[in-house]
């Protein structure tokens, strides 16, 4: 195990070091969407039970909300998951919402999101209920749990999923120690049960080693984390990382939700492990903060990203984050990306 540590930890310098054009990966572009430009950061999209429609959710604009009735648009901004804010005001910065998480449980949908105070560790994860997800159409009930400046672990980026036995389970976290899991209690979906889990960890030491942007899918026998790694926010057209240091996605599979998870090459996540999924190429620029959802008219499993352009007048520009979707290929056992 510490020697397919050691190539783990080789194949992640590779990503990180070396321009992605130079080594063996090629990724599809994303869907080519209709209609005018719509902001996108931290993604979560979801059809509709009733009707199929879409639902987009977004970082910021009090948890935004973008509908489109094609997945390839166009896509129209409604309104917002919490127009007044969060009921959480005890967070320096709480009325700024970020990563919401939507799915459909119970016969409602559940939100999950969080509060931060930036670059520190004072955050909290909230949770909102609507029965449509449509605007003004949503419950606040406040907070699930928080961590504090010098804890190990930082309460942003939640997903949830339910695990083999049916319960619900939290996944969470960010760059203090990277991710973790909290058990959910069944009768309220946020009641947390237990002391947390760590299931993933990047010690890679190059660059910004963050690992963030979780999210937990379920397909076949097999329970996949994906995770982003690597430089998101501070890019602009004068300033980027070093080439290969920026966002990007690994993925790890576990046969529990709780894990452990680990890559092809049977590497832990506790241990630097992860496949890479996609990285910047093209007119891709960063993509991250990733999710999965079931696509009832096509019936395909769909991967949705956010990524900065890396060409024309937008390019590395963070006010210009857009939608990624490709379709997933899984007849290697693993999440191979194609255009839809």
């Amino acid at each position: 195990m510490v020697e397919l540590a050691f190539l783990s930890h080789l194949l992640h310098l590779c990503v990180l070091l070396l321009p992605l054009g130079s080594l063996a990966f090629s990724f599809p572009d994303p869907l080519k969407l209709k209609g005018d430009f719509v902001y996108v950061h931290d993604p979560s999209l979801i059809q509709r039970h009733s009707d199929g429609k879409y639902f987009l959710f977004t970082s910021h604009n009090k948890a935004g909300i973008i509908t489109a009735d094609d997945l390839a648009g166009p896509w129209t901004e409604v309104g917002s998951i919490l127009p007044n804010g969060s009921s959480i005001q005890d967070v320096p910065g709480g009325n700024d919402i970020w990563a919401p998480d939507v799915s459909f449980h119970n016969g409602q949908y559940y939100a999950y999101y969080a509060v931060s105070e930036p670059e520190s560790q004072n955050s909290s994860i909230g949770l909102a209920t609507s029965p449509d997800m449509e605007p003004g159409n949503w419950t606040d009930h406040g907070e699930v749990f928080r961590t504090y400046q010098g804890d190990p672990f930082n309460a942003i980026d939640p997903t949830l999923v339910i695990d083999e036995y049916g319960m619900p389970l939290l996944t969470w976290g960010t760059s203090n120690n990277d991710i973790y899991q909290y058990g959910l209690a069944p009768w309220d979906y946020q009641t947390v049960i237990g002391p947390p889990s760590h299931v993933a960890y990047n010690s890679t030491p190059i660059g910004n080693h963050a690992t963030e942007g979780s999210f937990v899918w379920r397909h076949g026998d097999y329970f996949y984390l994906f995770v982003s790694n690597g430089e998101c926010c501070k890019v602009s057209p004068t300033s980027r990382p070093p080439p290969g240091l920026e966002y990007k996605v690994f993925v790890g599979r576990s046969r529990s939700a709780r894990g452990p998870f680990v890559d092809q090459n049977g590497v832990d996540m506790l241990q630097s492990g992860g496949t890479l999924v996609i990285a910047s190429h093209d007119d891709v620029y960063a993509p991250g903060g990733e999710g999965v959802f079931t696509d009832s008219k096509s019936g395909k499993d769909i991967f949705v990203y956010h990524y900065l352009h890396a060409q024309g007048p937008a390019a590395y520009n963070g006010n210009n984050a857009s939608l990624g979707l490709n379709a997933i290929d899984w007849s290697s056992g693993w999440p191979v990306l194609t255009s839809i």
